[in-house]
């Protein structure tokens, strides 16, 4: 006669769930959409109140006053883009780390949180960008669009953001 097995230790068919899943905070700046892992982010700012240090209009790295601190923030228009329109009302700074310090991002509009599977995260192109490959993760793609994720260790490495850094100010 066979062993009895209580029904709660009986093997079930396994049932496929899908695979993990990471979250990203999808934001605009100028006409593109871009993401960051939230995983990195530590705080959004209002642009109401941020006061954003004087700065030339070539400059991509500028100092934020945020409590009682001077951070880098990069201006990410002037960094895709090269130039620098009036701030929009939906301006804001996302707070996170770059290189293992403070780093604020500004970006135009926030718009959504998104769960992607990372198997479907493909590698940036060699020549789809000028800039450090290192300031990207990769890309993706939503309602078809071509979602660039940027990667905030890469941009803290920036040559302004390490200039900010090493100048202490």
């Amino acid at each position: 006669m066979g062993r009895f097995v209580p029904p709660s230790r009986r093997t079930r068919a396994r049932v496929e769930t899908p695979g993990v899943r990471e979250k990203f905070l999808l934001f605009r700046v100028g006409d593109e959409i871009y993401g960051m892992a939230l995983r990195g982010l530590r705080e959004v700012l209002l642009s109401d109140g941020v006061a954003l240090l004087p700065a030339s209009p070539s400059q991509i790295c500028v100092a934020l006053a945020h409590r009682g601190h001077r951070l880098p923030v990069i201006r990410m228009r002037a960094l895709f883009e090269g130039a620098q329109a009036g701030m929009p009302a939906a301006a804001r700074v996302l707070l996170t780390e770059g290189q293992g310090r403070p780093l604020g991002l500004l970006v135009d509009e926030v718009l959504e949180m998104v769960e992607v599977d990372p198997a479907h995260i493909a590698p940036v192109p060699a020549l789809a960008t000028l800039l450090d490959p290192a300031c990207f993760r990769g890309l993706f793609t939503r309602k078809d669009r071509v979602i660039l994720l940027v990667n905030e260790h890469g941009l803290g490495g920036a040559d302004e953001v390490l200039q900010f850094n090493a100048a202490g100010t």
